[in-house]
């Protein structure tokens, strides 16, 4: 695939631990830069100065949609003015940023 020129530029994730975080801010501190320019910094260096990556196991929630439709039922109870369509994506969020915390 050709490679086209951006003017904007691309957003990319990463997900990561609280502890890790707080180490790449403390080591952009260090360095005086922006965490997000470290980051760049790393990840455009040459790859034989990179260490090995370890395993990441995604957090995985197996109770598959009886958790979202418990939530969106007692939520609908006590604020029917809200509409399902929207409150789906809330409680979906929410849910992740526990079982993230978890």
């Amino acid at each position: 695939m050709p490679e086209t020129p951006r003017a904007l530029p691309v957003r990319v994730d990463v997900r990561m631990t609280e502890p890790e975080r707080e180490y790449l801010t403390q080591e952009a501190i260090k360095r005086d830069m922006s965490r997000q320019d470290l980051m760049r910094k790393l990840l455009l260096s040459e790859l034989d100065s990179v260490g090995p990556v370890k395993d990441y196991k995604p957090v995985v929630v197996s109770q598959g949609r009886d958790s979202i439709d418990r939530a969106m039922a007692a939520v609908l109870r006590q604020y029917s003015c809200v509409p399902a369509s929207k409150l789906e994506g809330i409680i979906c969020t929410v849910i992740c940023a526990l079982a993230a915390e978890g």
